[in-house]
């Protein structure tokens, strides 16, 4: 569910959070990503008690997002893994989306296989013609 430093939140089968770790020999098993587990991964934990873990394996994923890392480094960020759709909500005025930012994240999106949703937002704004073009498309 979410990953805070060297700590995952891990949500249960049964609905619990688990405050996770994970095991050392994950950690260094190979990743060329800064962080080897994701929000939307899915799992297998030790449970030391009722709210704490370890996770000691990773399943394969069936897409994710990804970013290049930080300082020109090789690595990579995984952003969010097994994404069922991406949302992208645009505005065309005020504030203006770039349409080099909708292209990229379109683009990517196709890339790793998520099917993308795209809200225009302050359609008001713009005349009769381009909310008709809207419609038609």
């Amino acid at each position: 569910m979410k990953s805070t430093g060297s700590y995952y939140a891990v949500k249960s089968e049964d609905g619990n959070l688990i405050q996770c770790s994970i095991k050392g020999k994950l950690r260094i098993a190979g990743f060329t990503s800064t962080n080897p587990v994701s929000a939307g991964d899915w799992v297998l934990i030790e449970t030391s008690n009722e709210k704490t873990g370890t996770i000691i394996d990773i399943f394969e994923r069936k897409n994710y997002l990804i970013r290049k890392s930080t300082n020109l480094s090789k690595q990579t960020h995984i952003i969010a893994a097994n994404v069922d759709a991406a949302i992208l909500i645009i505005t065309l005025a005020f504030p203006e989306t770039s349409l080099e930012f909708i292209d990229r994240f379109l683009v990517v999106a196709e890339a790793y296989r998520i099917p993308v949703i795209m809200v225009i937002n302050k359609i008001d704004l713009f005349g009769e013609p381009f909310k008709e073009i809207l419609r038609d498309a």
